[in-house]
């Protein structure tokens, strides 16, 4: 039961944030001026021209990616492609990649906070959410769940 809890905790989590990545994404790239997010004022504070680059990472990396890792979450499909996260990993590739998003969305947001500030309320809950993403992965019901068979990278 609780690692069921847990679980759907962490999807909803990483649907959250895809619903996030895939908005912002969006309006990133049909407005690549930012004015349609307010963020035309940042623009000058940015080592880019305009909001496309950001706006296809916002889109593939936290807004497909959490698609796909809710997915196999729940579905644990064993696709060859991602063998080498769980061998590298002794986890399920879908647990490893989950882990690695919100670290990769903890440096994300210490970037932004670096480059234009961190005062926005979405900064604050989206920061709220990637900890709460890397602290349900990290929960030992749910790592012990996602572990390799042989036991390896356990801890």
């Amino acid at each position: 039961m609780v690692r069921r809890l847990a679980l759907s905790a962490l999807v909803v989590s990483l649907l959250f944030l895809a619903f996030g990545g895939l908005y912002g994404g969006v309006e990133m790239l049909r407005d690549p001026g930012g004015g349609s997010l307010g963020m035309d004022v940042v623009l000058p504070q940015l080592p880019v021209t305009d909001f496309v680059l950001p706006g296809v990472f916002l889109l593939t990396v936290m807004g497909l990616a959490p698609i796909a890792l809710a997915y196999g979450l729940v579905a644990r499909p064993a696709w060859g492609w991602a063998a080498a996260l769980s061998r590298w990993s002794g986890h399920h590739w879908a647990w490893t990649g989950t882990l690695a998003l919100g670290l990769v969305l903890g440096v994300w947001l210490a970037v932004q906070g670096w480059m234009i500030g961190f005062a926005w309320p979405i900064q604050f809950v989206t920061a709220g959410n990637g900890l709460a993403i890397v602290v349900l992965a990290l929960l030992p019901v749910v790592r012990r769940g996602y572990a390799s068979p042989s036991g390896a990278g356990r801890r």
